[in-house]
């Protein structure tokens, strides 16, 4: 009988979403590749053919992800929408990100924060993609305001604060209290977009 062929990806695919499982539930230190091993229900010898330790599980994890954002980013930055209205998909996107990715979100709040305890920079490709997001944002702010969608009083720096803020805040949420809604955080956010509109709701509303 001929032996049946293993889909490596598929397969690669499973340990990292384990693992992750994992690092959500004990913690991103207190994980190894034994916990890992018998939870995929193989031996640990099997894991070092797809990974070399757990920090790559987790880099792979992170890059895949961001690689999958930008894609979106990319389509709606190219769309032909007003500059508000693409700001407003983006924002949609990235809390969809967020909501589904619930565990990991937690996996990489527990990462972060070890980092910072020992005092050292945060991975390069999480870094890269909080900048480059910052700098979207920023860039769509600036794009409305010269086309007249947003009050020329917008602070684009301000704006893309406070924008960025609101990702911060639902990602505190899941993260640590698991108390957060995807509409209402949809909700929140467009009424700050709409308030951009006016130079009023900006400076009164938001400082």
């Amino acid at each position: 009988m001929a032996k049946k062929s293993i889909n490596h990806k598929e397969r690669k695919r499973q340990i990292r979403a384990v693992s992750l499982r994992l690092f959500a539930r004990y913690g991103f230190n207190d994980v190894n590749f034994g916990m890992i091993a018998k939870e995929c229900g193989v031996a640990r010898t099997l894991l070092y053919t797809y990974f070399k330790d757990k920090r790559a599980i987790f880099n792979e994890a992170v890059s895949e992800a961001t690689s999958s954002v930008e894609a979106q980013y990319l389509e709606i930055m190219r769309s032909r929408q007003s500059a508000d209205a693409k700001l407003r998909q983006l924002c949609i996107a990235v809390f969809a990100l967020l909501f589904d990715n619930r565990d990991f979100l937690c996996v990489i709040v527990d990462f972060l924060c070890e980092f910072r305890r020992k005092g050292r920079i945060p991975v390069d490709n999480i870094l890269r993609h909080t900048m480059g997001l910052r700098r979207i944002i920023h860039s769509l702010v600036v794009e409305a305001k010269h086309r007249g969608e947003y009050d020329a009083a917008v602070d684009p720096n301000r704006a893309t604060s406070l924008i960025y803020s609101q990702f911060e805040v639902v990602v505190l949420r899941i993260a640590v209290s698991g108390e957060a809604s995807l509409s209402d955080s949809i909700d929140k956010m467009n009424s700050i977009l709409l308030a951009f509109r006016s130079s009023e709701g900006v400076l009164r509303k938001f400082q």
